[in-house]
């Protein structure tokens, strides 16, 4: 394994965003760092937050997409599965979700989330507070809404597969409404040979100058994928 220097030179870095605010979600965290114990412990990969900067850029190009036949965004659950410390979380808590939830296996980046969540609701007032689910994502149930997705590569793609089976059988079951955004998107192919989520866009965001400055590998840029998922028999169709 390589050294984390070596992966993440920067990876103690403290980020412009967490001085702002008083918030703890930067750094780098290994996979064997944050082990929780759990039967998908082996296929986490380790920890970094997303930029603000490409969040918030992904979102608004996602909100572009949306069919004017789509639920209002007040209609849509944000679920953010390896959420980590939760600076997802807190951005997304800058848009009028109906909830905001974030999925975490590991106890203490659940337990850091959570504390992140609390501050964040006490400063931001956001409209839908922030509710983080210490749970192992392939167990997780999803709510019957609206869904955007956000994955920041956090496991591997036989968990991703997993994952997408599952969010498949939600949908099903719900209004059918369901998008994902895919920071540094390694599993891609595996959400496309799944046969129900087109690809909306892939594209790669650059980071404002705050963002490469906290970044923990020192990179400029984000690369991001949007799927929406299609029944079955709608993707044969394409």
């Amino acid at each position: 394994m390589a050294r984390a220097s070596n992966i993440a030179p920067n990876r103690h870095a403290v980020h412009p965003f967490d001085l702002k605010y008083g918030t703890d979600t930067g750094g780098y965290l290994r996979p064997d760092e944050i082990g929780s114990g759990g039967i998908h412990e082996a296929m986490n990969n380790g920890y970094s937050a997303v930029a603000p900067s490409v969040f918030r850029e992904a979102c608004r190009r996602w909100r572009e997409t949306l069919p004017s036949s789509a639920a209002r965004l007040e209609a849509y659950t944000f679920v953010d599965v390896g959420a980590g410390k939760g600076r997802a979380l807190l951005l997304a808590a800058e848009f009028p979700f109906r909830k905001i939830i974030g999925v975490e296996l590991n106890e203490p980046l659940a337990r850091v989330a959570q504390r992140n969540a609390t501050l964040w609701n006490r400063l931001a007032h956001p409209p839908a507070k922030i509710r983080v689910v210490h749970e192992d994502a392939a167990a997780f149930r999803w709510p019957r809404t609206p869904l955007l997705v956000d994955l920041n590569n956090p496991f591997d793609c036989a968990l991703v597969k997993v994952l997408a089976s599952r969010i498949v059988a939600a949908a099903a079951s719900g209004p059918g409404l369901v998008d994902l955004l895919y920071v540094n998107p390694a599993c891609a192919e595996t959400l496309i040979r799944q046969g129900n989520f087109n690809l909306l866009w892939n594209t790669q965001i650059q980071m404002d100058e705050a963002d490469q400055e906290g970044d923990p590998y020192g990179a400029t840029s984000d690369r991001v994928s949007a799927f929406r998922f299609c029944a079955s028999n709608d993707a044969e169709k394409k």
